[in-house]
């Protein structure tokens, strides 16, 4: 009997999950931010300016979703900016809501927050003191602990600009995702596409999602070069913070995943057209289908062992781009 994993909703919508506006370092308002993405197809975004949370919920509208969310650093240096210190180790995370209305910045420390103008500065609900955070697993996870206890949950951010490998950032607890791919990074000439540090965490046990971001400040060409598509029942904030919480969402630099879907001991996938379909799991089996000269494919099968323990699925088109599903864990199909 067929089981469908992805694909099994009429709705999907399409977002941005990293972004930066005046609030902070970028170029365009939320405002235009949102007419910007919005006009390219875009329903969801989370304008995760720097170290404060801003509810930007009056931009929303039957079409266009907000996430309340923000970007934290952790330096090696606090007192350093990573502009001028290039070898600089950091963890950036970014914070979001699960309710759209907690735009309270209890991690708000004032030697990391010179980003925010004067007047916006007064407006950030924050504690009347410095919050500590200290460079190290110990401090970050201390973080991300606070974070997941005052309602929000976190992704972590283009680990290869931050300089963090596995030593580091395997031992860091209490993470809802991590990017895989960042625009402003990868056109940067920063690498920053890894679905390899997704495999580090999973392997170690560590059940957490995916995710992408444009980063964009919009000061270059650092829009539109990644998406997530989210299925749920509908565009409101519950629904969206719910599908996000469950991995119901794939991230994409270009082709689109239509379906995945299990019966049996199989596994098939519908897609946009590509040119390659891979079917990677924890450990060496993996599988592919490719098109040939001058054609392209559309769905692919692949079989499923036991001995996989997830798989997860890679769609990439003529032109490179790829979409990547989630892990899904064959002891829960």
């Amino acid at each position: 009997m067929e089981k469908v994993l992805f694909g099994y909703k009429n709705n999907k919508y399409k977002g941005n999950l990293h972004c930066h506006s005046t609030l902070s370092d970028g170029k365009l308002t939320p405002e235009e931010l949102k007419e910007y993405y919005k006009s390219r197809g875009y329903s969801i975004l989370a304008i995760t300016d720097h170290e404060a949370v801003h509810n930007n919920s009056y931009l929303d509208d039957e079409n266009f979703l907000t996430i309340t969310s923000c970007e934290v650093a952790i330096k090696e240096f606090p007192d350093q900016s990573t502009l001028k210190n290039h070898n600089m180790k950091v963890c950036h995370l970014n914070f979001y809501a699960k309710e759209q209305g907690n735009d309270y910045s209890f991690f708000y420390n004032s030697t990391y927050d010179h980003f925010s103008a004067s007047d916006v500065k007064e407006k950030i609900k924050k504690p009347n003191y410095d919050c500590e955070r200290v460079y190290g697993a110990d401090g970050i996870n201390k973080l991300i602990k606070s974070a997941n206890d005052n309602g929000f949950f976190v992704s972590y951010n283009h680990p290869r600009w931050s300089l963090e490998n596995y030593r580091e950032y395997s031992k860091y607890d209490g993470l809802w995702g991590v990017e895989i791919f960042n625009t402003s990074c990868n056109r940067g000439g920063l690498y920053e596409y890894d679905i390899n540090v997704h495999d580090d965490f999973l392997r170690d046990g560590k059940r957490i999602f995916i995710t992408s971001g444009d980063d964009n400040h919009n000061k270059k060409d650092d829009s539109f070069g990644t998406f997530v598509m989210v299925e749920a029942d509908k565009l409101e904030y519950s629904k969206i913070v719910e599908a996000l919480l469950k991995g119901e969402f794939y991230t994409s630099t270009g082709p689109t995943i239509e379906k995945i879907s299990v019966d049996g001991d199989l596994v098939t996938v519908k897609c946009s057209d590509a040119k390659n379909v891979f079917y990677s799991t924890h450990g060496r089996r993996c599988g592919f289908v490719t098109a040939d000269e001058d054609e392209s494919v559309n769905s692919a099968s692949f079989k499923l062992l036991e001995s996989d323990v997830y798989f997860r699925i890679s769609v990439v088109d003529e032109f490179g781009r790829r979409a990547d599903s989630q892990a899904y864990f064959l002891s829960e199909i």
